[in-house]
C-alpha cells in the first residue's frame, strides 16, 4: 500500500466534498440563526499527519487512508453552550449520522475539554444528484464546541500534544484550574445571554408607563415609536438600531421619557406612512436642538 500515492490521487475529490459539505452546513446554521464565534473551519489531514498516525499505531491503516474517520473535518465554534445540542440536532437531521455523539468528559488529570464529535455523510438520495454522486461513501468528522472549549483545546494541544505523560503533577493541577475557569466562563456567558433576553422580553411586554422609566436604547425606542405612531412605525431591527443610535448621539436624548415628551401628540398620523412619520419626528428633534442651541448662545 502506497499511502502517499493514494493521498495524491484522492486529495482533489475530498477537497471538493469538504467544500460542498461546508457550504451546506453554513447555510443551515444561518437559517436557524445559530450564533458562531467565527467562520466554520475545514481541513484535510496532511500526509505527514497520516503517516505519523499510522507509524505510531494510534491508528493502523489496513487497506486505504479513507478508513480514517478524521481524514477531513469541520469545526464549529459557538458563542454559547445552549446551541450545542441544537447544532447536533440540525446536522443529524440534515446528514447521515454514523455515530452517537456524546460530550466527552475527561478526568481532571487529563488534558482535554468537553466537545462534541459527529461522524457524518450525505444521505442516500443526495448521491443521485450531480454535485454529490461521487461522494456517497465519504465521511467527515464535525467538531462542535464553545469558544471557551476552543481556547482550551487549542492551547493544550499546542503545549502538550503527545507529551501528557511527561507533565509534572503541579502543572497538571494548574491546567485543571484553567479548565474549570473556562467552564465558568461558558456558564457566565450563558447566564448573561439569558438575562439580556429576559430584559428585552420585559421591554417588549411591559406597560408603557414602565418603558418611560427606562434608558433609551433600540428596544425602548421601538416601543416609544410604536406607541406614538399608533403602530405605523414598522422598521426592521437594523434600521431601528441606526435611528436609536442617531437620536442618542446627535440629539443627546438618553432616556425614554424625554423622547416621548418631545413627540407625544405632536404628529399628524393621517399619512399612515412610517417614513413620513420618521421625518416628522426628526423635524421636531431638529427644532428642539435649535431651540436649545439658541438658549445656550443667550447665556
Amino acid at each position: 500500500m502506497d499511502i502517499k500515492k493514494e493521498y495524491k490521487s484522492i486529495i482533489d475529490d475530498y477537497s471538493d466534498f469538504l467544500h460542498e459539505f461546508k457550504q451546506i452546513v453554513e447555510k443551515r446554521l444561518l437559517k436557524h440563526k445559530i450564533p458562531i464565534a467565527f467562520g466554520i473551519s475545514g481541513r484535510i489531514k496532511t500526509i505527514d499527519s497520516i503517516l505519523e498516525k499510522n507509524s505510531s499505531e494510534r491508528f493502523v491503516i489496513k487497506k486505504t487512508i479513507t478508513e480514517l474517520n478524521d481524514l477531513i473535518g469541520l469545526r464549529i465554534v459557538l458563542l454559547f453552550p445552549e446551541y450545542k445540542t441544537k447544532v447536533v440536532e440540525i446536522l443529524r437531521t440534515e446528514f447521515k449520522s454514523y455515530n452517537n455523539p456524546i460530550i466527552s468528559n475527561l478526568s481532571p488529570d487529563k488534558f482535554g475539554y468537553s466537545s462534541i464529535h459527529l461522524l457524518l455523510g450525505i444521505k442516500d438520495d443526495w448521491a443521485k444528484t450531480p454535485n454529490w454522486e461521487n461522494h456517497s461513501l465519504k465521511r467527515i468528522e464535525v467538531q462542535v464546541r464553545t469558544l471557551s472549549e476552543h481556547i482550551w483545546a487549542e492551547t493544550s494541544h499546542s503545549l502538550f500534544y503527545k507529551r501528557e505523560e511527561n507533565i509534572p503533577k503541579i502543572m497538571s493541577r494548574e491546567l485543571s484550574k484553567m479548565s474549570a475557569l473556562l467552564e465558568v466562563v461558558d456558564d457566565k456567558l450563558q447566564e448573561i445571554k439569558n438575562a439580556v433576553e429576559e430584559h428585552f422580553k420585559y421591554i417588549a411586554e411591559a406597560q408603557y408607563d414602565e418603558i418611560l422609566k427606562q434608558d433609551l436604547n433600540s428596544e425602548t425606542f421601538r416601543r416609544i415609536m410604536l406607541e406614538n405612531s399608533k403602530g405605523i412605525y414598522d422598521l426592521n431591527e437594523y434600521r431601528n438600531k441606526i435611528l436609536s443610535s442617531r437620536i442618542e448621539k446627535d440629539y443627546n436624548i438618553l432616556n425614554s421619557d424625554a423622547l416621548h415628551t418631545l413627540i407625544f401628540n405632536k404628529i399628524d398620523l393621517s399619512d399612515n406612512d412610517a417614513e413620513i412619520y420618521i421625518e416628522k419626528v426628526f423635524e421636531i428633534l431638529d427644532e428642539e436642538k435649535l431651540r436649545i442651541d439658541e438658549q445656550q448662545k443667550v447665556k
